[in-house]
């Protein structure tokens, strides 16, 4: 079974993502594809349901949620695609999901140290520390 803290943190940090990404406003394109991070598909054509730009459609926001969560977990571990590696910083992470304004990053930060009860949290926080 996972570790509870690190469930906590990189739900925390789904949810940050998700909210900017606007999972929660059903206008969206991430509410209605229920791909709260706006996962692509890297898999064998034909493998994932997908939209025209290659992002993910799920079934339910449960499946999605649990889609993205994955793909956090290998993120943060540095066993992803994406070249992180643990000790990379949060802005490097949230730049792979596209957020590469400041305010933007910002945003995540300040929802992350409300969610996490963690005034610490910054751009510069390792990725590590959402493994622990």
């Amino acid at each position: 079974m996972n570790d509870p803290t690190i469930v906590r943190k990189l739900e925390a940090l789904l949810d940050a993502i998700g909210s900017l990404k606007g999972f929660s406003n059903p206008d969206s394109v991430a509410y209605q594809i229920k791909n709260p991070l706006l996962i692509k598909s890297f898999a064998r054509p034909g493998k994932h349901n997908i939209d025209g730009e290659g992002r993910r459609i799920f079934e339910s926001s449960q499946a999605g949620y649990k889609a993205c969560w994955f793909d956090l977990d290998i993120k943060t571990r540095g066993e992803s695609r994406a070249g992180l590696k643990p000790d990379d910083k949060l802005s490097n992470l949230l730049r792979v999901f596209g957020l590469t304004e400041r305010l933007g990053q910002q945003q995540v930060v300040k929802f992350l140290r409300r969610a996490l009860l963690d005034e610490t949290i910054s751009l510069d926080t390792p990725l590590t520390y959402f493994r622990h």
